[in-house]
């Protein structure tokens, strides 16, 4: 999944590319940039403290708030939505 990074208040936050509305400061990242820095947390959070990741998204308000103005999110959430 293509993500966004996007500083909001002071905070840098990765939101889903397709459920969020472009900003000019944005840093973009495609699927293999995202897979690739996930599978490297993998890898370093296992080799530093096993298998057990924290299952915690401290960001999810603000996550939800800059995904929340775009025009393809009803789309979005009935086809990929919990």
């Amino acid at each position: 999944m293509a993500i966004r990074l996007r500083l909001v208040n002071g905070k840098m936050i990765a939101i889903c590319a397709a459920r969020s509305v472009p900003k000019d400061d944005d840093i973009y990242l495609d699927d293999a940039a995202h897979s690739a820095l996930a599978n490297k947390f993998s890898r370093d959070y296992h080799e530093m403290y096993g298998f057990d990741l924290p299952n915690k998204y401290t960001d999810s308000e603000l996550a939800e708030r800059e995904e929340s103005n775009n025009i393809n999110r009803d789309w979005w959430d009935s086809v990929y939505g919990t």
